[in-house]
């Protein structure tokens, strides 16, 4: 009887295999990396959101979704959520806010007007712009509530 060199005897192991098929879970077209990759491609920021309950609110009856995985998606300056769980029907008048807070009973307090952060950048600009000192840039600024173009022009133009 010949003997065979190993490198034939082990010839049938080393046989490159068909490619088996991929199994994937019902629904699912595409892995997640490579779902991100093509909305990646196509311009869209995804990104998930934690959220504990969902709710949609309708004239006649209004959903209700328990944990849901809630995904937010931004292109050409439109959000959309996708927003995926079970969703029980229950009617408007159900519903109550976990805090125990309704958004009609919230009360403020005082009403306090929002004002502008001057930065020294917005400083320097305008007295560079304007060529003015930076002192009466700032004063200036402040009258005009911080509004850059509107401290600018009325520099320039006053008499």
């Amino acid at each position: 009887m010949v003997k065979l060199p190993k490198e034939m005897q082990n010839k049938e192991k080393s046989r490159p295999r068909r490619p088996q098929p991929v199994k994937t879970r019902e629904g699912q077209q595409f892995g997640t990396r490579q779902m991100r990759r093509k909305m990646a491609q196509q311009g869209i920021d995804m990104e998930p959101i934690d959220a504990t309950r969902v709710i949609i609110e309708g004239v006649e009856k209004s959903l209700v979704i328990e944990e849901p995985e809630v995904i937010r998606m931004k292109q050409a300056g439109q959000e959309i959520f996708q927003v995926i769980g079970k969703a029980e029907e229950v009617s408007p008048d159900a519903i109550s806010i976990e805090s125990g807070e309704s958004i009609s009973e919230l009360e403020y307090d005082e009403v306090s007007e929002a004002k502008p952060t001057i930065t020294e950048n917005d400083i320097m600009l305008v007295a560079t712009q304007a060529n003015v000192d930076k002192s009466e840039a700032e004063s200036v600024l402040k009258e005009c509530n911080g509004d850059i173009a509107k401290a600018i022009l009325y520099l320039k133009n006053r008499p």
